[in-house]
C-alpha cells in the first residue's frame, strides 16, 4: 500500500471519528420531506382565488327560456359532483345530493377556497349540498301572516295552487344559489381533555320514538355555515354555460 492511499484512508477515519461530523438520520429525512409536501401543498391551496367584497350569490338571466336554464343548473350541479335529487321545474328548485368536502390530503379536489378551509375539512368531516332556486326577476316573497292553520308549502307534484308556475313564465328570471356545511358528529361522544384512549360514549335510554309513535332524525349531520365561495363558483359555472349557449 502507498503513501498516498494510506493517507487517505487515515482522513476518512478521522473525519468519521470528529464528533461534529453530520450524520444522516433516515427518520429525519422522512419528516423533512414530508414537511416539504406540506408546505407545497399549502402554496398550492393559498393560491387559489378567493371572493373579496360582497359575493355574488344571484344572477339574472335574460333572452334563454326558462326551461333552458333549468337544464343548465342541473348540469352544474352534476359537474360539480353533487347531482341532483329533488327537481321541481313548476317552482323552480333544485336540491342536490351531498358530496364529502376535500382535505389537505387530496391535492386532486380544488373545492376549498384557501388554507383554512382545506384545515376545517381535514380536522372535521364535512360536506356540502346546493339548492339551485329559480324566480320572477325582482321577486319579493309575501309577508307571511299570522294564522292558526299552519298548511305548509306545495309539495312537488302536488295539486295545491303555488303561486307561479315557471314552466309558463316569459321574461327575465333571475337565479339564487345556496350552498351549506354540514358537519358529522358522533351522538353521546365524550372527548376526553388529555388523551384519546379516555374517549367515551354515552348511551341513551329514553327510546328514540316519541309520544305519537314518530320515529326522530336519526342522521348525524348538522349544518354549521353557508359556503359563499362555493356559491359562486356554481354561478360562474353556470354563466360560463349560458354564455356558451349564446354564442354557439
Amino acid at each position: 500500500m502507498n503513501g498516498a492511499s494510506i493517507h487517505s484512508t487515515m482522513l476518512q477515519k478521522r473525519l468519521q471519528e470528529r464528533p461534529g461530523s453530520p450524520q444522516r438520520d433516515p427518520q429525519t429525512t422522512c419528516w423533512r420531506a414530508v414537511l416539504f409536501l406540506f408546505l407545497f401543498q399549502t402554496l398550492i391551496v393559498t393560491s387559489g382565488c378567493s371572493t373579496s367584497g360582497k359575493p355574488e350569490t344571484s344572477i339574472t338571466i335574460e333572452g334563454v327560456s326558462y326551461s333552458t336554464c333549468f337544464d343548465q343548473a342541473l348540469l352544474v350541479a352534476r359537474g360539480s359532483g353533487m347531482p341532483p335529487v329533488l327537481r321541481n321545474r313548476a317552482g323552480g328548485v333544485v336540491e342536490t345530493a351531498p358530496r364529502i368536502s376535500g382535505s389537505i390530503f387530496e391535492p386532486w379536489r380544488m373545492d376549498n377556497e384557501g388554507f383554512g378551509e382545506a384545515v376545517e375539512n381535514t380536522l372535521n368531516m364535512q360536506r356540502r349540498r346546493a339548492r339551485f332556486e329559480f324566480a320572477p326577476s325582482g321577486f319579493n316573497p309575501a309577508p307571511v301572516q299570522d294564522s292558526t292553520v299552519l298548511t305548509g308549502p306545495a309539495l312537488p307534484g302536488s295539486q295545491v295552487e303555488v303561486d307561479q308556475d315557471l314552466r309558463f313564465y316569459e321574461g327575465p328570471i333571475e337565479l339564487r344559489v345556496w350552498v351549506y356545511v354540514e358537519r358529522s358528529f358522533k351522538p353521546g361522544l365524550q372527548n376526553a381533555t388529555w388523551t384519546r384512549s379516555m374517549t367515551t360514549y354515552s348511551t341513551d335510554r329514553i327510546s328514540r320514538r316519541d309520544s305519537n309513535d314518530v320515529v326522530s332524525d336519526p342522521s348525524s349531520w348538522t349544518p354549521v355555515r353557508r359556503d359563499t365561495d362555493y356559491e359562486v363558483r356554481l354561478i360562474n359555472a353556470f354563466k360560463k354555460r349560458i354564455e356558451q349557449l349564446e354564442s354557439s
